[in-house]
């Protein structure tokens, strides 16, 4: 009930968000556009009866724009919430004029209004994917219609939600591969079962909250609202389980975000008024995509380079030559998804893993790793010193007998010798790179 109606997902399990991510239903865990609509559906609904008053239409008006900021609060005021508060502001208050909306200007008006209030919402995974749907919806929707409009009842009802999936789908997908590397391919299955039902269940939850709230809530009622959200996770658990429609570990970059964007464009102007000159340009986005990939798989072949990686408790190199990546680590069962999430970035075909040493050579340049051992390098004077695990040295004694051009640090060590050690370097002048700080430290060769 939290998750679904304020969107905290504190108490939910990893394995019910991750059914929901892999069925391709995880907004419905994100309060945002969809819940705010149902929500204000309720709220002119309950306050029609004002209207009957004097100023009683402006008084309906503040109170349901007062209602949606409170719950927007309530709900902690994430990206999502605040773009589907403020767009549906835009929506009551062009109600209240009573004059025709153009969708475009009021989800044009409430980027602008987030974006002079909050302008780094715009960097937000989830601000940049909730208009992007919302955007495809007003856009491709209306089209998907004019394609095909049953007249049986019941297909129409379901080609209109598959519409809607189809066209949010579409303009998520490109930053979707970006973001997240997998494409849920039963993802219309989840929506056109669950979606329906949201609307009673978030009506319901509301309900129960407030009659539990005056103790006047039935047990009936309990049991009903519980079996709804117990159905509707094991409807989400069955598609997620389904795991050969999940496509994972999908290479995509920021050219090819964009490049998806520009084709689906195209195909859609292309589809809506079929043209020859919207046919090249479909087709010339395709080439340009293609051939992107086509370069990035001949520059992996040519790459070798050597990442220091940032991993609690554990060091990590990884060893890029070619297709191919060796891990080298100190502990192998805690590596996580760092090798993986490297490996679909760079579109590498082979992972092997290796024993972490003390001594490395890197091109002409020489790496020491010290550990909790304390054990001394044997050169004179060497490039790169790694930091690794709580280890008593004299790093003082050490710097002036080695005189290290870098001293590197990773997630092995506590913070607190870690702040020790990046004062000791600002006090010698020698940079020094913490990866939980400044991120992967990447060798040149």
């Amino acid at each position: 009930m939290q998750t679904l109606i304020l969107g905290k997902r504190d108490d939910i399990s990893e394995i019910t968000y991750n059914n929901y991510k892999n069925a391709g239903a995880v907004h419905i865990l994100a309060v945002s556009g969809l819940h705010v609509g149902i929500i204000l559906l309720l709220l002119e609904f309950l306050l029609s009866p004002l209207e009957r008053f004097p100023k009683g239409k402006t008084i309906k008006l503040i109170l349901i724009v007062l209602l949606l900021w409170g719950y927007a609060f309530l709900a902690g005021l994430s990206p999502s919430i605040v773009r589907a508060v403020t767009m549906f502001s835009f929506v009551v208050y062009s109600l209240y004029l009573n004059r025709p909306t153009n969708s475009f200007n009021i989800i044009a008006l409430s980027i602008l209004f987030i974006l002079l209030v909050k302008p780094l919402f715009l960097f937000q995974v989830g601000f940049q994917m909730s208009y992007a749907a919302v955007f495809a919806i007003v856009w491709v929707y209306p089209k998907l219609q004019k394609f095909w409009f049953p007249d049986n009842f019941i297909v129409r009802k379901i080609w209109q939600l598959l519409s809607v999936s189809i066209a949010a789908q579409l303009g998520v997908l490109p930053i979707s591969l970006f973001y997240f590397h997998q494409f849920p391919a039963l993802f219309f299955v989840s929506n056109l079962l669950i979606i329906p039902f949201l609307g009673l269940i978030l009506g319901l939850g509301i309900l129960v909250i407030l009659l539990a709230l005056t103790n006047l809530l039935p047990q009936f009622l309990v049991d009903v609202f519980n079996w709804a959200i117990h159905f509707m996770n094991s409807i989400i658990g069955w598609v997620a389980r389904q795991e050969g429609f999940i496509i994972k570990n999908i290479p995509f970059d920021s050219v090819q975000m964009i490049a998806g964007y520009f084709i689906i464009t195209a195909l859609v102007l292309f589809l809506s008024r079929p043209r020859r000159k919207s046919a090249l340009v479909f087709f010339d986005g395709l080439i340009i995509f293609q051939s992107w990939t086509i370069w990035n798989q001949t520059q992996v072949h040519q790459k070798e380079t050597i990442v220091l990686a940032h991993r609690t408790r554990n060091t990590i190199l990884l060893h890029q030559l070619g297709d191919s990546i060796s891990v080298i680590t100190s502990d192998s069962d805690n590596i996580g998804t760092v090798s993986t999430d490297y490996a679909v970035a760079e579109r590498i075909q082979k992972v092997n893993n290796s024993v972490l040493r003390n001594s490395y050579q890197i091109g002409d340049k020489k790496l020491f790793v010290m550990d909790s051992l304390g054990i001394l390098p044997l050169e004179e004077q060497l490039d790169y010193l790694l930091l690794t695990q709580p280890s008593k040295i004299n790093l003082e004694r050490l710097i002036d007998s080695m005189q290290p051009k870098i001293i590197l640090a990773d997630g092995s060590s506590y913070p607190s010798l870690i702040a020790k050690w990046q004062a000791t370097c600002i006090k010698k002048e020698i940079p020094f790179h913490y990866t939980g700080e400044k991120g992967c430290y990447m060798f040149k060769f």
